[in-house]
C-alpha cells in the first residue's frame, strides 16, 4: 500500500510539471536557507568545545566600579599575583595559565614575519587541549628562550614542519630555539596564535609578578571535577581587600572585583573591553534563527496555498478513490505522500545547493564555516527527519481538505465549499507572509541608511585621500623625523604625521586629578592620544580656542595640551587656554570630533605631543596625498620605510577603508538582510500566486458570466485583485509598528544613528504591494482573457 501511495504521488507530480516545479523551488529554497543557517548556528555554538575539559575551564574577569561616576566596566584581565595566590590557596583549582597575545616580529635569516604571539606558561597544556605534533609537552616551554610554532607558520618559514632545534630571532633581538610544533588553533576558538613562547621572555614579567595593579594578562583556570565555580568565586572575594588597598594607595576612586566566566560562554555572551578577539553575539544567532523560521514558514505556506488551489482539479480523482473503497485516512496518506516526495527531494537538492553556496555564505558572514558537517551522519539524518516534518506540516491541511469530499459530489466535479473560517485561515497565512516580507524590506532599507550614515557623517576630521602605516619598531621610533622628511620628498605627499592612534581608534583612557580649580582633589577619566606637531593640521581638526601644537613654542614639548570641547565641559571650565592641567598647560581647544566608533558618544579627550608617549615604538604613520592611484605611491612609501628598517613588516592602508572596517559587522548584516528579504519577497509572491490560483479556480464560472455580460479585462483584473490588495494593506498596517519597534531597538546600539520615519515603511510597503500586484495581475489577466465558453462549460 505504501509503495502504491508513492507511485501515484510520483505520477501526479510528473504530470503537473509547472505546479511541481513551483512547489519544489519554494521548498528547496526554504530548506537551503535553513541548512546554511543551521551550519552557521552550529559553528557559533561549537566555539571552544574541542577542549576536553571545556565544562571545567573558566576565565577570570575583573570588574571595576567607579564610586564617583557609578559606571561599571568589565575586563578579561587580572594581575599575576592573584593567579599565583589562587592556585596555591584554593584546592578546587587544578591549574591556572596566563595568556598575553600580541603581534611580534620573528626573523629567520634574511626573512622577517609579523605574527600573532601567545606569551604564556607550560600550564596552558593542562588547561586547554592543544595538539602537539612535534616535541614533548614537559619540555617545549621549559626555558625562557624556547618557542613553539604552529604547523602553518613552520611551513611558511621553513617549508617543512620538522624544525625542532632550529633557531629564530624574536623581535629581531632574542635567539629562540624551536622546541615544538603544534596544530593550528581551530577556527572555532575565541583566540588564535601563530606561535607560543614563555611569558618570562618579556622584560616586564618580573615586575608583573609582584604588581597587583598591573593587568597585562588574561587568566584561565581548570577546576577539579565536581566543584562549582560559584564556590571558587566566593573564595576569591578575600583577595579584593589586597587590590583595594593597592588602588587606594594610588589615590584611585575604585578597586577591582573578580569573578569567573565559563569559557564556553565567551564567544556568544561576552563583549568586554580588551577582549582577545572580536566575539560573536547571541543576538545574531537569534536573528538568523528568526530568518530561518520566516523563510521556512513562507515556503510551507506556499505549498499549502498551491496544493489547495490545485485541489479543485483533483476532485474526481478523490471520488474514484472513495468509490473504490478508500477511506479518509487513505486519502490523507495518499496526498501526504506527495508532500513527502517533494520535501525529501527538495532536501536532497538543498544539501547540494548548500554545499555549493557555503563558500559564498561564509564570505558574507566573514566566517570560515566547515564543510565537514555535510559528511556527518547525524546531520544528514537530521536533515531527512526535518524534511519529513516539513512535509507533514505543509501537506496536512490540503490532504485533510481533499479527504472531506463525498464520493458523489467528487465524481460530479464538485469541490469542497470552504467555509469563511477556512478562507480566513488562508488569508491569515498570506497576511503573515507579507508582514514578514514588508518588515524585512524595511529592515534592509534602514540598515542601508544607517551604513550610509556612518560613511557620510561629518566626523570632525578629514579622512579622504589619506594613507596610514602601523608600526611596532624601536628603529622606526628613533627615526621618525628622518622618515617624515623622506616621505615629504614625494611630490604627491602633501603632509605626514606620526601619532599613537588613528582618529577613529582613540580608546586609551586614564585618570586625571590635577587641573586648575580642582579644590576637592577630584578625579576624572579622560581619553587620551599622543600626536606630533602636524597631526591637527593633517586631519584638519578645527581649533575653536587658542592654537594647536607649534614648533615655534619650545614649551609645547614640555607639557602642552589640546583638549576637546567635551573635556573642557567635564572639567567645569568655560575657557581653557592658559589653565593648568595634568602638570602642564592647555594651549588650545579642539572642536569635538569622533575619536571613537559611532557606537560611542564623543568622549572627553586630551592630546599631547609624542615626546611624552610611554610607548613610542608603536604608532601610526599617516600621509595626506593627492588624489592618485594607490600603486603610484605605495612602492615609494615601502621603499622609504624599508631603507630605515629593512627587517620590519609594513602594510600601507587606505584610511577610509580602515574606517569602513569598523562597521564591517553592520555591513554584513545589511547584506544578509538584503539576501533574505529578496528570498522572502520571492516566496511571498509564490504564496500569493497560490491564493490567486485558488480564487480563479473557484470563480471560473463567475468570470465567464461576467465576460459574457460585457465585463472588460480591466474589470475582471480589478475584481480579482481587490481582495488581495486589502490583504496587503492589512499586512502593511501590522508590519509597520512591528518593524519600527525591532529596528528602533537595533538602532539604540549606536550613540549616533538615523531617525526612523514612516516613509521608510511606506516605501517598503509600496514596493511589496507593487511586486504582489504584478503577481496577481499575471493570473488575473490570464483568467480574464480566457474563452468564456470554456469557463461556462466547466463542471
Amino acid at each position: 500500500m505504501i509503495k502504491n501511495y508513492f507511485k501515484i504521488a510520483w505520477r501526479n507530480l510528473t504530470k503537473h510539471k509547472t505546479y511541481t516545479l513551483i512547489n519544489l523551488s519554494g521548498l528547496t529554497l526554504g530548506m537551503t536557507c535553513v541548512v546554511l543557517i543551521a551550519i552557521y548556528v552550529h559553528f557559533e555554538f561549537s566555539y571552544d568545545k574541542h577542549n576536553e575539559n571545556i565544562d571545567r575551564i573558566f576565565r577570570i574577569v575583573e570588574q571595576e566600579e567607579n564610586d564617583e561616576s557609578g559606571e561599571t566596566e568589565f575586563y578579561p584581565l587580572s594581575p599575576l599575583p592573584l593567579t599565583t595566590a589562587l592556585v596555591n590557596d584554593i584546592p578546587e583549582i587544578e591549574a591556572i595559565t596566563n595568556l598575553d597575545l600580541r603581534e611580534t616580529l620573528l626573523v629567520n635569516g634574511e626573512n622577517s614575519y609579523s605574527e600573532n604571539g601567545l606569551f604564556t606558561d607550560s600550564n596552558i597544556f593542562e588547561v586547554f587541549t592543544i595538539d602537539l605534533l612535534h616535541g614533548q609537552y614537559d619540555q617545549v616551554l621549559n626555558d625562557p628562550t624556547s618557542i613553539i610554532l604552529t604547523e602553518s607558520l613552520a611551513l611558511k618559514m621553513f617549508n617543512k614542519t620538522e624544525v625542532v632545534g632550529e633557531t629564530i630571532l624574536l623581535a629581531n633581538k632574542v635567539a629562540m630555539t624551536i622546541k615544538g610544533i603544534v596544530a593550528d588553533p581551530p577556527k572555532n576558538q575565541h583566540f588564535h596564535y601563530d606561535f607560543i613562547c614563555p611569558s618570562k621572555i618579556r622584560p616586564q614579567f618580573k615586575q608583573d609578578l609582584l604588581d597587583w595593579a598591573s593587568n597585562n594578562y588574561t587568566a584561565y583556570m581548570l577546576l577539579r571535577e565536581g566543584y562549582d565555580y560559584k564556590a571558587v568565586e566566593d573564595k576569591m572575594v578575600a583577595y579584593e581587600a589586597i587590590t583595594k588597598e593597592v588602588y587606594q594607595n594610588m589615590d584611585l576612586p575604585f578597586y577591582p572585583k573578580f569573578s569567573l566566566q565559563p569559557v564556553k560562554d565567551i564567544h556568544l555572551y561576552s563583549n568586554m573591553y580588551d577582549e582577545l578577539e572580536e566575539n560573536g553575539s547571541i543576538n545574531y544567532i537569534y536573528f538568523f534563527l528568526l530568518l530561518a523560521f520566516i523563510i521556512l514558514f513562507l515556503a510551507s505556506v506556499n505549498y499549502i496555498n498551491l496544493a489547495t488551489a490545485k485541489s479543485r482539479s483533483r476532485s474526481k480523482e478523490v471520488g474514484v478513490l472513495r468509490t473504490m473503497g478508500a477511506n479518509r485516512q487513505n486519502i490523507v496518506f495518499q496526498y501526504l505522500s506527495e508532500s513527502i516526495v517533494l520535501s525529501v527531494f527538495g532536501a536532497l537538492v538543498a544539501l547540494v545547493l548548500s554545499f555549493v553556496l557555503l563558500p559564498y555564505f561564509s564570505e558574507l558572514l566573514n566566517k570560515e564555516l566547515p564543510f565537514e558537517l555535510f559528511f556527518s551522519p547525524y546531520f544528514l539524518f537530521g536533515t531527512f527527519c526535518f524534511a519529513l516534518l516539513i512535509a507533514c506540516l505543509s501537506g496536512l491541511f490540503p490532504s485533510l481538505l481533499l479527504s472531506r469530499l463525498s464520493p458523489v459530489k467528487a465524481l460530479k466535479g464538485h469541490f469542497v465549499k470552504v467555509s469563511n473560517g477556512q478562507i480566513n485561515f488562508r488569508n491569515v497565512l498570506v497576511v503573515i507572509q507579507f508582514v514578514f516580507a514588508i518588515a524585512l524590506v524595511a529592515g534592509s532599507i534602514i540598515i542601508y541608511q544607517q551604513i550610509a550614515f556612518f560613511q557620510d557623517k561629518e566626523l570632525g576630521y578629514k579622512k579622504e585621500n589619506m594613507l596610514h602605516v602601523n608600526y611596532s619598531s624601536s628603529v622606526v621610533a628613533k627615526n621618525e623625523e628622518i622618515i617624515k622628511e623622506a616621505l615629504l620628498t614625494h611630490p604627491n605627499i602633501k603632509n605626514v604625521s606620526i601619532s599613537s592612534h588613528l582618529p577613529m581608534e582613540m580608546k586609551s583612557n586614564g585618570l586625571v586629578d590635577h587641573w586648575e580649580g580642582n579644590t576637592n582633589n577630584d578625579q576624572v577619566n579622560l581619553y587620551r592620544t599622543f600626536v606630533d606637531y602636524d597631526f591637527i593640521d593633517l586631519f584638519d581638526i578645527e581649533i575653536i580656542e587658542g592654537r594647536g601644537f607649534s614648533r615655534d613654542f619650545y614649551s609645547d614639548s614640555l607639557g602642552a595640551y589640546v583638549l576637546n570641547e567635551s573635556a573642557v565641559k567635564k572639567l567645569g571650565w568655560t575657557t581653557a587656554v592658559g589653565k593648568r592641567f595634568n602638570r602642564g598647560v592647555v594651549v588650545g581647544v579642539a572642536k569635538d570630533f569622533h575619536a571613537q566608533p559611532l557606537h560611542m558618544r564623543i568622549e572627553p579627550l586630551y592630546m599631547k605631543l609624542r615626546t611624552s608617549f610611554p610607548n613610542k615604538r608603536r604608532g601610526e604613520i599617516v600621509l595626506s596625498i593627492e588624489n592618485i592611484e594607490l600603486h603610484e605611491i605605495k612602492d615609494f612609501v615601502m621603499h622609504t620605510l624599508k631603507s630605515i628598517s629593512p627587517i620590519d613588516i609594513f602594510e600601507l592602508k587606505v584610511l577610509e577603508n580602515t574606517y569602513d572596517e569598523l562597521y564591517g559587522q553592520e555591513r554584513r548584516l545589511g547584506q544578509a538582510f538584503n539576501v533574505f528579504a529578496f528570498i522572502a519577497m520571492f516566496l511571498a509572491g509564490l504564496g500569493l500566486f497560490g491564493l490567486v490560483s485558488f480564487q480563479v479556480f473557484e470563480r471560473t464560472k463567475e468570470i465567464g458570466i461576467r465576460k459574457v455580460l460585457g465585463s472588460s479585462v480591466y474589470n475582471v483584473v480589478i475584481l480579482l485583485s481587490r481582495t488581495f490588495l486589502s490583504l496587503l494593506l492589512v499586512s502593511f498596517l501590522i508590519a509597520t509598528p512591528l518593524g519600527y519597534y525591532l529596528m528602533d531597538k537595533w538602532l539604540q546600539n549606536y550613540a549616533y544613528h538615523i531617525n526612523l520615519d514612516g516613509w521608510t515603511f511606506v516605501i517598503a510597503g509600496m514596493f511589496t504591494i507593487l511586486i504582489a500586484f504584478l503577481t496577481v495581475s499575471v493570473q488575473a489577466i490570464k483568467a480574464a482573457t480566457a474563452n468564456p465558453v470554456k469557463s461556462l462549460r466547466a463542471e
